[in-house]
């Protein structure tokens, strides 16, 4: 009589508090469904996003083919950054808001569909965002964006994408305006207006549409600009960000760049710097992609969206 194979353990890294411990509640679903795969989710905690990233760069070093994130694209982007250059893959089962990396790259919410997609799927080569040594995995963004995640941020009861619906209505009531000097490859550009944007999936607040056109393996960085207008017009133009309609709109600077120097306008307070979502860094900063330097496990059929 023969026996099942023993199953093949997968590390999966998470932090069990995030969200106030709503990742917590996802363990059991996920292990189940990787069970329904002989998979066994072997749970590796950490303690921070950068403890996150060193486990993950020491999983790969041992020769690991596949690390899994669970959380959201803070998660994603601490696992990412120990993997860049290695041949060992990212998975991703999502636990966070907006999950708007998985949404590019075409992997579900849904624990039972990710999991089928760890267990097999496909490898895919993917850019990156390099932001003064830190990797970002789907855009950084400055002004504008940063009001938006701090209301997002202070409310609990609004769920998925409405949160950051909600974030840009209240950040419109007193909108900030920033001066930026910024390099693009090598062209220097004044920049006065709401919101500078550099995507590399171009997703973002849940599903809104930094870069309706931005792809995951270009070799670009696609730069938005959205410049100083009265504030009605400002109002429409986040409608049509939201929806993707603004690729050609007169207020808006679409260009594409493979390096960004950001400095705050002479004489100005340093900006804040978002990237996946989080406060990271300040102005002055470098911005440059990293051309197909991370693998991730998607769906065995490519994805239209990245």
């Amino acid at each position: 009589m023969s026996t099942a194979p023993s199953p093949t353990p997968v590390p999966v890294i998470l932090n069990p508090a995030a969200r106030n411990g709503a990742v917590r509640k996802r363990i059991a679903p996920m292990q189940a469904a990787f069970a329904d795969h002989n998979l066994e989710a072997v749970l590796v905690e950490s303690t921070s996003e950068a403890h996150a990233g060193e486990l993950a760069a020491e999983f790969a070093s041992q020769g690991e083919p596949i690390v899994v994130s669970l959380g959201g694209d803070g998660m994603v982007r601490a696992i990412a950054a120990g993997l860049v250059g290695t041949s060992t893959s990212l998975g991703i089962i999502a636990g966070g808001r907006g999950n708007d990396f998985i949404g590019k790259l075409g992997i579900p919410k849904d624990i039972h569909a990710a999991a089928a997609i760890v267990a097999e799927g496909r490898d895919r080569t993917i850019d990156v965002l390099d932001l003064d040594g830190q990797v970002c995995i789907g855009n950084v963004c400055l002004g504008l964006d940063s009001a938006v995640q701090e209301y997002a941020d202070s409310v609990r009861r609004i769920k998925g994408h409405w949160v950051y619906l909600y974030g840009v209505a209240r950040a419109i009531m007193r909108p900030r305006r920033i001066g930026l000097e910024l390099t693009i490859d090598g062209e220097h550009v004044e920049f006065h207006g709401y919101s500078a944007g550099f995507a590399n999936s171009g997703r973002y607040g849940g599903g809104l549409k930094l870069s309706p056109e931005a792809q995951l393996d270009d070799g670009l960085i696609d730069v938005v600009l959205l410049k100083d207008v009265f504030l009605p017009r400002l109002a429409v133009e986040l409608v049509l960000f939201s929806l993707g309609k603004h690729k050609s709109h007169p207020h808006i600077r679409f260009s594409h760049a493979r390096e960004v120097h950001i400095a705050a306008s002479e004489g100005a307070e340093p900006v804040e710097v978002i990237a996946d979502g989080d406060a990271v860094a300040q102005t002055p900063a470098r911005l440059n992609i990293r051309p197909a330097s991370l693998r991730v496990r998607v769906g065995p059929t490519p994805s239209r969206r990245g």
